[in-house]
C-alpha cells in the first residue's frame, strides 16, 4: 500500500510541476516544430519517390523468361 501512495504522490507532485503557469511555457514555440515537421515529410516523399522509381527500374531490367519447371509425368 506504501507503494501505491508514494506513485500516487510522485504522479501528482509531478503533473502539478507541468500543469503550473511559469512552468508550463518552456521550450519552442511551436512554429519552427511544424517547420521541421513539414521539411523531414517533403523529405520523406523524396526518399519514397526515389525508391520506387529504382524499384520499377530494377524491376524492368529483371529477366521475363521463366525457366521450365519440372516436368509432370
Amino acid at each position: 500500500m506504501d507503494v501505491l501512495y508514494r506513485l500516487h504522490f510522485a504522479t501528482a507532485w509531478r503533473l502539478r510541476q507541468l500543469l503550473r503557469p511559469l512552468v508550463a511555457d518552456r521550450g519552442d514555440s511551436p512554429v519552427p516544430s511544424a517547420i521541421i515537421i513539414a521539411g523531414l515529410a517533403i523529405i520523406a516523399i523524396g526518399v519514397l519517390a526515389w525508391l520506387v522509381t529504382y524499384v520499377e527500374g530494377f524491376m524492368d531490367d529483371a529477366p521475363t523468361d521463366l525457366p521450365d519447371g519440372p516436368e509432370g509425368g
